[in-house]
This record gives C-alpha cells, sequence and structure tokens, in this order.
C-alpha cells in the first residue's frame, strides 16, 4: 500500500480569528490561547511543562488558565482512576468559547492545585493541558447535524444554508445589512448569542413601529 507524505512549510500556524477579537480576552489569555492552538492536537504538556517556556511561571499560566476557563475557552475535567481515587485533571481548550449558564447558582472559581516545587520531580497525577481543539463546524455538525458557516466582516455570525436561506427570505432587501449589524455588536461588546438568526429575527420585531389605527374623528366645520 502507497504511503502520501505531505510536505508543509513550517512556523506557520491556521487558527480561528475569534479570540484574537474578543475584546473581553486579555492579552495574556490571548497569546497562552493562541499557542495552545497552534500545538498538534495530540499534544500533552504539564502546566509546570508549559511555564518552562514562558517568562511567566506557574502563577502567570494558571492566571490565564483561569481566564480561559471564565469566559468558555477551556474545560476542565477531573479524571479518576480504576482504584477510585482522583486522578489527574486534564484541560480541554476549544477555539471558540462554550460559556457555561450561571442561573442555578452563583458561578464561583474552583483554585487549580499543582505540587508545590520541590527538588523531586512531580511524576504522580501532573496536570496536563490537551488541545482537543472542537471547531465550530464539528460542533455544529454533532448537536444540529448541519454545518454552520461564516458571516460578517469578523466572521462572527453562524448561520447554517437554511438559515441563511430564511434569512433572506424574511429579509430580502436588507438582510446583509444586519448579519453586518450583529456581526458588528458581537465583535465590539463580546458578547455571544446561541442562535443568530433567532437574535436577527428578534432585533426586526423590536423595529417594527407599533400599531396606532387611524384617526377619523374631525371638529365641526371641518371638511373631509
Amino acid at each position: 500500500m502507497p504511503v502520501f507524505r505531505v510536505e508543509k512549510n513550517s512556523n506557520y500556524t491556521t487558527m480561528c480569528n475569534y479570540h484574537l477579537r474578543d475584546q473581553g480576552l486579555s492579552l495574556k489569555g490571548k497569546g497562552l490561547l493562541s499557542m495552545l492552538l497552534s500545538l498538534p492536537d495530540t499534544w500533552n504538556y504539564s502546566v509546570r511543562g508549559l511555564s518552562s517556556i514562558t517568562p511567566d511561571g506557574v502563577d502567570g499560566v494558571l492566571t490565564a488558565l483561569k481566564e480561559l476557563e471564565r469566559l468558555g475557552y477551556l474545560e476542565r475535567n477531573q479524571q479518576r482512576e480504576s482504584n477510585g481515587r482522583m486522578g489527574r485533571a486534564e484541560y480541554v481548550i476549544y477555539e471558540m468559547p462554550r460559556k457555561k449558564p450561571c442561573s442555578e447558582s452563583p458561578c464561583t472559581e474552583k483554585p487549580y492545585t499543582v505540587n508545590p516545587d520541590t527538588d523531586t520531580p512531580v511524576t504522580e497525577n501532573p496536570v496536563q493541558l490537551s488541545t482537543n481543539r472542537t471547531s465550530t463546524e464539528t460542533i455544529n455538525k454533532r448537536e444540529n447535524k448541519e454545518i454552520q458557516h461564516r458571516y460578517g466582516s469578523y466572521e462572527n455570525v453562524f448561520l447554517s444554508d437554511t438559515e441563511y436561506g430564511k434569512l433572506r427570505q424574511e429579509f430580502p432587501r436588507d438582510y446583509q445589512m444586519r448579519v453586518e449589524r450583529l456581526s458588528e455588536y458581537m465583535a465590539s461588546t463580546g458578547r455571544s448569542y446561541k442562535n443568530h438568526l433567532a437574535t436577527i429575527r428578534s432585533w426586526a420585531k423590536r423595529e417594527k413601529p407599533k400599531y396606532n389605527p387611524a384617526d377619523y374623528t374631525f371638529e365641526e366645520g371641518d371638511s373631509l
């Protein structure tokens, strides 16, 4: 069986630019996330190992990880060993934020725990990072069974082919303007919406003038 090899130019990374335009994400968070996304999909590395290649140290890396988790770019999963004991913590990095609702209980940040630096190397249950990247199209294919595409100047409006067709049918004259307005609003405020077609429809309903019945009354002496 023949073997196929792909020759690629080195030192180039293709990634979603959503986090780079996220005004709610700090420069430290953007830098760490960009570095993580540049690594291979199967890459695993300890937090201490990651801090060894950055000038921020363990505390700086953990601070950035907390920010990424708070904004939905990172999910932390605590694994269990076969004997039932708590195992290592695995961090899953995402290109697009996956925000968790905070309606039922207030959002609280659980502290990250790492083994203190000692003269002996840490060998048991190290905290691991995993760039198990899940693109937006893959998420939508799994959950909605239909791929969504990017629209708008900031490429942050996601619509499936069916949704885009409905948008053009409902707003034939200005559907592109409505997409651009939503794109600019999310980019400038950092807000996100679960369903972008529903958001555009909701905004359109607010724009409709309230119905005021015509007043046909007239004063005595007036003529029609």
